[in-house]
């Protein structure tokens, strides 16, 4: 990890500002959800659109839309601006899956309808799914956002895309061995992280509104 990883700062006093009209406040309060909202994307995209749909495109699509409409939103936590953005987010989810079944000539309203059930029917939901609903979903992926990126890869094909050992080292081209150590320095790197959030005014990820993806 960088010195910029060194902690998670706090979201709560960005969201403060940004609800005052700090417009910088908003697109680094935003930012910070970016990677939480990207592994919502990766888990409830339906499976046939694999390598047709850009998650990050979505990602994008929901930032944007929570920029131009903040002014609608009327909460005062973070956990309710979460709630509020998986809402947009799983719309925008839901507008991708219809448009390309639909450019597949299938029966839109039933596909729709399943897919609705997988977004928001509980009971339907996965295990990922769940360990990544509230704010402990977002403040773990924003801290996976802040490994370096193969450990970071290693935690989210284990933990939370329920892959083997055998098969993480596949998808990595790494040895077994090799996983196994980036997976215990990921978890180590993650919970100091997840045990060490700090005060803070800024942060790496921030909203363009002119489209593209910041890291």
């Amino acid at each position: 990890m960088n010195s910029e990883s060194a902690s998670l700062i706090a979201l709560q006093p960005l969201l403060m500002k940004a609800l005052q009209g700090d417009q910088q406040a908003l697109g680094l309060l935003l930012g910070e959800y970016r990677p939480w909202l990207r592994l919502l994307a990766h888990h409830q995209l339906d499976g046939r659109l694999a390598g047709r749909v850009d998650e990050s495109d979505v990602v994008q699509q929901t930032l944007l839309s929570a920029v131009r409409h903040f002014g609608e939103f009327l909460g005062t936590t973070t956990e309710e601006l979460a709630a509020w953005l998986r809402k947009i987010h799983e719309r925008n989810l839901l507008d991708v899956t219809r448009k390309h079944l639909a450019a597949q000539r299938r029966s839109v309203t039933a596909e729709a309808d399943a897919d609705v059930g997988k977004i928001a029917d509980p009971d339907v939901i996965s295990p990922s799914q769940r360990l990544l609903a509230g704010e402990n979903g977002v403040r773990l992926a924003r801290a996976l956002g802040r490994l370096p990126s193969d450990q970071a890869l290693a935690v989210q094909l284990k933990h939370l895309d329920g892959k083997t050992l055998a098969e993480v080292a596949a998808v990595m081209d790494r040895s077994q061995g090799a996983v196994v150590a980036l997976l215990h320095r990921g978890i180590t790197n993650l919970r100091r992280l997840l045990t060490s959030e700090q005060p803070g005014e800024s942060g790496p990820n921030h909203v363009s509104t002119s489209g593209g993806e910041h890291s």
